[in-house]
């Protein structure tokens, strides 16, 4: 009876009384009340100085769903700091252990990791809207800024892009985390760059727009197109985003304008078109259609309506314009039909205006004109024929479509030569590529000229 008895005695020990049960849902209830938590206040202890002190303010450690933490309460006020304890187990409860943390303790959150180039140029590019080729330059073009500012050298041909030496410097530089590039970085880049060639005015003039040239096309990469298409949700952006805040000056090299386009046109028809033909048919695109060089380059029959004296620059099979505002229609004088009519009878390519190799796709930085294949090289050829008379510009070829934007706004005003051209703005046009053709002079009477007027007018009575 006594094992029955002891037996009984501890199955009812086991079960707790109502009282009891009662009692434990109050403690658990009670951690919702500023009471509970004034026992559990600590200080946190430091060393300084090789002495063992403690903070004076409140902390308190807190065990949720299996997770314990410890939270500052930041403040030497024990009902505060017991008030602001309940508020953040309330927190715990209703949001979680993440949720909470970010509130009250944001520096124990682990933020993410700041997105690299290379991750954003690849994000980027599932973004972007505009030709392959162009999005191609803007990441060359960022690799550029971000390497140099990793202090990552550059390969000693740095167009040469499938090199072994290339391709390691992209490899490092798509490495390189974006919240280096900031705007203060950027700006002592271009400084850095500008005050190498401070010393003579030209050169210095060239480096500014060269190095405004490459923020521009670098900081592409986050456009406002591409950052409204969700950029920020494929890769961690560092706030303020890359080249946020950087702005550059109006440092467009405009176009000087020295050729003469007469003499230039009848020097061709003497000399380029019976030694180079394909050249001078190029030359002829360029500065009497104001082509592009990849326009011509790439420039269909099927695109050229001799009949209707224009040329369209559409999407083809071959090629992709620049941008929307480049699709166009171009009409031709009666000069560049005979010589288009001329080239189109006289052994013609069956399918593309100049002679040249396959069209290649247009997926690299450097662009792949079909014309440059051997044996044709026309563009080749033309650019030192271009120098040999005269045009010493770093690209002659694009001077010709700036001398034939040029006489269209001389004839038929602005508007007609950006549409012309195929600008966007009106300010890239009137910016960079219009110059007079014609001369402008003041003529002041003198005198004796007033006088001689004078005197005709009364032999004239």
């Amino acid at each position: 009876m006594n094992a029955k008895l002891s037996e009984a005695k501890s199955g009812s020990e086991k079960r707790k009384s109502g009282g009891e049960v009662a009692e434990q849902h109050q403690v658990r209830r009670s951690k919702l009340h500023a009471d509970y938590w004034k026992k559990r206040l600590f200080h946190e202890g430091f060393t300084r100085g090789g002495r063992r002190l403690l903070s004076g303010n409140w902390s308190v450690r807190i065990k949720h769903q299996g997770r314990r933490g410890a939270f500052g309460l930041n403040t030497p006020n024990a009902a505060a700091a017991a008030a602001k304890a309940q508020q953040i187990y309330a927190s715990l409860v209703s949001a979680g252990w993440d949720a909470t943390l970010a509130k009250f303790k944001p520096d124990a959150v682990k933020k993410p990791a700041a997105g690299t180039v290379g991750q954003a140029i690849g994000a980027a590019a599932q973004l972007v809207t505009t030709r392959k080729q162009s999005f191609a330059q803007a990441a060359l073009r960022l690799r550029q800024i971000a390497g140099e500012l990793a202090g990552i050298k550059r390969p000693e041909n740095p167009t040469a892009y499938r090199s072994a030496e290339f391709l390691a410097w992209r490899a490092k530089v798509d490495g390189v985390p974006l919240s280096i590039i900031t705007a203060a970085a950027v700006r002592e880049w271009r400084d850095k760059r500008i005050a190498a060639r401070a010393t003579n005015p030209v050169e210095k003039r060239a480096a500014t727009i060269s190095a405004d040239s490459t923020i521009r096309m670098a900081r592409a990469v986050f456009s406002r197109r591409i950052m409204e298409s969700g950029l920020a949700s494929h890769v961690t952006l560092p706030s303020p985003p890359p080249f946020a805040g950087v702005t550059v000056g109006g440092s467009t090299k405009r176009f000087a304008g020295r050729i003469n386009a007469g003499q230039l046109f009848a020097k061709a028809r003497q000399v380029l078109e019976k030694e180079e033909p394909e050249a001078f048919r190029a030359f002829c695109l360029c500065v009497l259609a104001g082509l592009r060089r990849s326009e011509a380059d790439r420039l269909a029959w099927s695109q050229v309506d001799l009949a209707g004296r224009v040329i369209t620059i559409e999407r083809t099979e071959w090629f992709e314009p620049k941008s929307e505002e480049s699709a166009r229609t171009i009409d031709l004088d009666e000069v560049a039909v005979d010589i288009l009519r001329r080239a189109k009878s006289d052994n013609p390519d069956p399918v593309f205006v100049l002679k040249g190799g396959a069209p290649k796709l247009q997926t690299k930085a450097a662009p792949a004109y079909r014309c440059d294949a051997s044996p044709w090289r026309t563009w080749e050829k033309l650019t030192e024929w271009l120098r040999a008379n005269g045009v010493h510009d770093a690209k002659p070829i694009h001077v010709l479509r700036k001398l034939a934007g040029s006489l269209v706004f001389q004839a038929h005003g602005l508007e007609q030569a950006r549409g012309f051209l195929g600008h966007a703005s009106i300010t890239t046009t009137s910016d960079s590529y219009l110059v007079r053709q014609r001369r402008v002079t003041v003529s002041i009477p003198t005198p004796s000229d007033e006088v001689s007027r004078e005197a005709g007018k009364a032999g004239g009575m």
